[in-house]
């Protein structure tokens, strides 16, 4: 009886951490995901947009894989963090509804509805050595 708990509780424990887990994406049509802005030849912002329930470490880890994609595309060795923000926004959608998966679950919200939402956005300088 006591193993059979155990389980269970694990189970749902995975479960739950399945839910919050973000996908690492380009935001395309969309407003989550990556999104990058040249400013010049070797500088750039990154940002990148997640739901709210999606943690803090998560986002910054996103930020940084994209900037390391972009040093690696332009040909450069590095790159240099010169500014970092964090913020809670809000997204806004004009599609009909909007489906959010979350905790096993979907939720459907209808358009213009106002969801919580996390952005890191990142300043870089890219360089050779």
């Amino acid at each position: 009886m006591r193993l059979s708990f155990k389980v269970l509780t694990l189970s749902l424990l995975s479960l739950a951490l399945i839910a919050c887990v973000a996908t690492y994406k380009a935001a395309e049509e969309g407003v989550a995901g990556y999104r990058d802005l040249r400013i010049d030849r070797d500088t750039y912002y990154v940002e990148y947009t997640e739901a709210a329930r999606v943690d803090w470490e998560q986002l910054h880890s996103f930020v940084l894989k994209r900037c390391a994609e972009i040093a690696k595309e332009n040909g450069y060795a590095y790159f240099d963090v010169l500014e970092k923000d964090e913020k809670t926004v809000f997204l806004k959608s004009n599609v009909d509804e909007i489906e959010i998966m979350a905790m096993g679950e979907v939720q459907t919200y209808p358009a213009g509805a106002r969801l919580e939402g996390k952005r890191v956005t990142y300043k870089i300088k890219l360089l050779r050595e």
